[in-house]
């Protein structure tokens, strides 16, 4: 092993090649890494068209081809230099970057562990430009070459003069893998681009300019699966100066893993904590256990209240009002997956259509707002429960009979609400009740099938966790109060946010250095573990500078009493229970799911129950 001795130490300026290939280990990790580059250089001059030609997993060689603006031959020197860029000139643009690239030292850190040659034509030229480097920091004159607008880049024999990096690649299929999905993010982020994958001379992926709706259906659906593109909604909101548009899967479409999350920061990959967490609590409530969402999101924000001078990787990003982006972003996803019965899913061919509050869903017909809230006012002067509980049905914590009674549905039903009414609800009627268990109802559409336990244990679970929002917090105080030893970082937390936690319930005093004590708890909690809820809470907030974690907890007791608390497989309703039971499903948020994430109705159109027997075949 060597040491340093610092009485013969002697400072020397490292030679530029030398320097340019410790830089290219912070910028080219990978074969993956180099292609990501060139796809934004090219992004970012302006192309239209981008191919891309890889060998064996791009070990062997990389090809990069744009139609972009191309790069002038007294530049092309330059543009191989280190801290050389036509993106910035001045701490101001520094501070308001809206390229992909702005650094300049891709090329540079690119061509010194690659054979490197790149041509380019700029607008206007009849010649293009060849620059080939010789290895080591030397390059070859500057030569004409035939070449359409726009450059061309090759990179071969990646990391031949670095060994001590080249052992660590892995496979060619492997390496390539981790190709073809950074080129799917580009191509998800780029409608407007047509983007050709090649490896080993077969063309892997292909996308084709989007330039209309239907065009932009296609393509998400080559790239996105049409199970998602059937089971999403289409997101447009807007705040101010911040927009975001994309698709959501539905709670019902879910992953084993969150492989199919995609999130773009004003056209950038990113990977970013808190836009991640921000997109978890939006479906949380919704997802089933242990399941991850979908989605294909864009986040469009002015350039100046972000900085995504943080890593030369450029995947991640920092927002001046991180707060509010986290707010903005858990909201919009949730008012959309939480409120799915603004619209009805129908067949994929019903394209892009409106919904409501500045949100377009895909797949969806709009529901008439005359029918909304109207309606079920109007069902005051007729009354039937569906369900009751036992007077002794008392539960603790807290929560009386008296409570669970008000949680449990009296569902109401207009007795001059006729099925010739003109305005349809958008659950239909129902028609007939199947083995005790299902709901059958006609709307403008088709057919409706309702799971009526599912559907009930939502309505009130839902009402459960209004009540418990809007009554005081029940605390209990703890015979026994709970020590907690902390790290340093932990504690500085827990005293930026003492008022969240008083809030949430927890009565908490300083107990020592690096220790808390916690003297009261919220009553329904009395039986979590709470040490470990603390450190989860403490462990939220230093990220995202907040936590639902108790409102996760409390969720998932009230979700149980619910469960118990609705009605019942094999109970015979009348038609007036099952028009009620419809009418509030039509007005409780997340109605589309019961509390574990299942679906609770169906629809089937006509066209889908035409072909179950090949009518008008």
């Amino acid at each position: 092993m060597s040491s340093f001795k610092s009485d013969n130490a002697v400072i020397k300026l490292l030679p530029s090649h030398l320097a340019d290939q410790i830089a290219a280990g912070e910028v080219v990790e990978r074969p993956a890494s180099v292609v990501k580059e060139l796809l934004e250089n090219a992004l970012d001059s302006g192309a239209s068209q981008i191919d891309i030609l890889i060998e064996e997993g791009g070990e062997k060689s990389i090809v990069v081809i744009d139609n972009g603006v191309g790069i002038a031959k007294k530049e092309l020197m330059l543009a191989v230099s280190r801290h050389a860029t036509s993106k910035i000139y001045s701490e101001e643009d520094l501070t308001s970057v809206d390229t992909l690239g702005f650094r300049g030292e891709a090329l540079a850190s690119i061509s010194s562990i690659s054979r490197f040659i790149m041509v380019s034509r700029v607008k206007g030229e009849t010649t293009a430009w060849k620059l080939e480097g010789e290895g080591g920091g030397s390059w070859k004159e500057v030569e004409p070459i035939a070449h359409p607008q726009g450059t061309r880049v090759e990179v071969a024999d990646l990391f031949f003069n670095t060994p001590a990096r080249k052992k660590f690649l892995k496979t060619p299929r492997a390496e390539f893998s981790q190709i073809d999905l950074l080129v799917k993010r580009v191509m998800l982020s780029r409608p407007k681009v047509s983007i050709k994958l090649v490896h080993n001379q077969k063309i892997t992926r292909q996308a084709l300019k989007a330039s209309n709706d239907k065009l932009l259906q296609k393509r998400m659906q080559t790239l996105m699966g049409s199970g998602f593109m059937e089971q999403s909604l289409v997101i447009d909101y807007q705040a101010q100066d911040i927009h975001l548009t994309g698709w959501a899967g539905l709670a019902t479409f879910n992953r084993s893993q969150g492989d199919m999350q995609y999130l773009f920061v004003n056209g950038r990959i990113v990977r970013d904590k808190l836009l991640s967490f921000a997109v978890k609590q939006a479906y949380a409530d919704v997802m089933y256990h242990g399941r991850h969402p979908a989605y294909c999101l864009f986040l469009n924000i002015p350039a100046a209240l972000t900085d995504v001078n943080v890593h030369p990787a450029k995947y991640e990003v920092r927002f001046a009002k991180g707060r509010w982006v986290y707010d903005f972003l858990r909201r919009s996803i949730r008012e959309a997956v939480t409120h799915p019965l603004t619209t009805i899913p129908v067949s994929s061919s019903s394209g892009l259509i409106s919904g409501s509050n500045n949100s377009n869903f895909r797949g969806s017909i709009q529901r008439k707002t005359e029918i909304s809230q109207a309606l079920i006012d109007s069902s005051m002067a007729f009354q039937q429960p569906l369900i009751s509980y036992n007077s002794d049905n008392t539960l603790k914590d807290g929560l009386t009979s008296r409570k669970v009674q008000e949680s449990s549905s009296n569902y109401l039903l207009n007795s001059n609400f006729k099925e010739n009414n003109s305005c349809v609800p958008l659950l239909g009627f129902a028609k007939a009740q199947i083995h005790g268990v299902f709901i059958l109802a006609e709307n403008e559409q088709g057919l409706i099938l309702v799971d009526m336990h599912a559907a009930h244990e939502r309505i009130v679970y839902e009402r459960m966790k209004s009540q418990w929002k809007q009554d005081c917090l029940v605390l209990q105080p703890l015979l026994v109060p709970i020590v907690i030893t902390l790290e340093s970082s932990q504690v500085k937390v827990w005293e930026n946010y003492q008022n969240l936690f008083k809030t949430l319930g927890f009565e908490i005093i300083a107990f020592g250095p690096e220790q808390i004590k916690l003297t009261a708890i919220p009553a329904l909690l009395s039986n979590s573990d709470v040490i470990k809820l603390m450190n989860d809470m403490l462990a939220d907030l230093s990220v995202a500078g907040q936590t639902q974690l108790v409102d996760e907890k409390m969720n998932q007791i009230l979700s149980t009493m619910a469960c118990h608390g609705s009605v019942r497989a094999n109970r015979q309703l009348t038609v007036s229970e099952m028009n009620g039971l419809l009418r509030d499903m039509e007005v409780t948020e997340s109605s589309n799911q019961c509390n574990h994430g299942r679906p609770t109705w169906v629809q089937l159109s006509m066209e889908e129950l035409n072909s179950l027997f090949m009518r008008g075949q």
